[in-house]
């Protein structure tokens, strides 16, 4: 049962997210196994598909990760050491500027992880992806979502700026 704070240091203690010290990449695939029990009859669940997380990324004091369940790939973004994030409404959304682009994640938890940013990236997940597909994916997005992206300049293809560049 929920029991209302009494005094400003409860309300206090109450409205702040602790970061994680250690990295929470098997903790946050544990909760996914948990919830996968409850998802098996879905029919969008794929039986074939485990839960898994890579090792995730301390990126500008926060634990960033990708997770694949059963049934969907997504970003997570955690507290990380010595952060204290402010309590969130379940829900709520926020933009985060990452090198790869700026995503928006929503506010969202489970048991052993009260608050964290989740984003989809596929859900539900393709039918012909296989397991090893599946896990080789999850792994080369959290690898590019901590790049920065390429782009290439279009050249100028006008006639009078070929013509200076070549005279420079």
């Amino acid at each position: 049962m929920y029991r209302y704070p009494e005094t400003e240091s409860e309300k206090n203690a109450l409205s702040v997210i602790s970061g994680f010290i250690d990295n929470p990449s098997e903790l946050f695939r544990s909760e996914m196994e948990k919830i996968a029990e409850n998802m098996r009859d879905l029919p969008f669940y794929r039986h074939d598909i485990p839960c898994f997380t890579p090792n995730f990324v301390l990126f500008e004091g926060q634990w960033i990760g990708t997770v694949l369940t059963p049934w969907m790939m997504s970003i997570v973004v955690l507290p990380g050491p010595q952060q204290q994030w402010e309590e969130r409404a379940i829900g709520d959304k926020l933009g985060l500027q990452l090198p790869y682009k700026t995503i928006t994640f929503t506010v969202s938890g489970v048991e052993s992880v009260p608050q964290y940013l989740s984003s989809s990236l596929l859900s539900p997940l393709d039918p012909n992806l296989t397991a090893e597909q599946a896990i080789q994916l999850t792994k080369d997005c959290l690898t590019m979502l901590l790049s920065l992206p390429v782009q290439q300049q279009a050249p100028d293809l006008n006639k009078r700026n070929i013509l200076r560049a070549m005279l420079k």
